[in-house]
């Protein structure tokens, strides 16, 4: 059987692709080829360019908003050929924003709020950003200094565009219909997206598609709890490639 040792990885909104680079370094460790791009590679360049990045690999990772944009190249890839890839979501939610059919995401007028004061003041808000991500963990305040003095966000445009594509994207249906092997962890002590969406991914499991909460975990545990998420997704490649 052939084996899933290319990755590609994308990061999340905001943060750059630095804090990403430990998990890419373990993943190496363990054997897997691992390209790491910024979300925003795929808003700035042709999408069909990272469409055909989606052939050199096997596994699709996104982190957050880099989960969605995760899922929905895997699904059009599929689309287009055929072939199915492993996705692998890491605290992210196909839809963001909750509607009539998917609550267990950020209420709309909390979102409009976060927004509002991105475009008042963007460097404010990206502070405020990393503090969310980071509440929860045992060691919060050292975690919230670690992640500012890493992260690279791009220009404010940009930023911009990320919040736009989080307020429109509903993938619930692509994720649903999507036929290759499926990942999703969440984290308990997660401050942007709700760990209650665990309700929803009952309803949708299947043997094909997995989903798993980690206890004590941030929205950040992709940065700050590395061995853990590798853990968890080696765990998850080994068995697939077993099945």
């Amino acid at each position: 059987m052939k084996l899933q040792n290319k990755i590609l990885l994308i990061t999340g909104w905001g943060v750059g692709v630095e804090p990403l680079q430990s998990l890419k370094l373990h993943l190496e460790k363990k054997g897997f080829e691992t390209q790491l791009i910024n979300i925003f590679n795929v808003l700035e360049c042709n999408f069909q360019a990272q469409l055909d990045l989606m052939a050199e690999v096997d596994v699709v990772i996104g982190w957050s908003l880099g989960g969605q944009l995760a899922t929905q190249l895997v699904d059009i890839f599929y689309k287009q050929t055929g072939q199915t890839k492993t996705l692998i979501t890491l605290a992210s939610n196909p839809c963001f924003v909750a509607n009539d059919n998917w609550q267990t995401a950020m209420p709309v007028d909390v979102f409009s709020q976060f927004k509002a004061s991105f475009l008042q003041n963007p460097q404010a808000t990206l502070k405020r950003f990393y503090y969310l991500i980071t509440l929860g963990s045992s060691q919060a305040k050292q975690d919230w200094i670690s992640i500012q003095n890493i992260a690279s966000p791009p220009s404010n445009e940009l930023l911009l565009e990320g919040l736009q594509m989080l307020e429109q994207l509903n993938l619930v249906s692509k994720l649903k219909n999507y036929l290759g092997p499926q990942l999703h962890l969440f984290a308990e002590q997660d401050n942007v997206i709700p760990c209650k969406i665990m309700e929803n991914f009952k309803d949708i499991a299947t043997k094909n598609r997995s989903y798993k909460l980690l206890k004590d975990a941030t929205h950040a545990f992709p940065y700050l709890e590395v061995e853990r998420a590798i853990e968890e997704i080696c765990q998850f490649l080994t068995i697939h490639q077993q099945s």
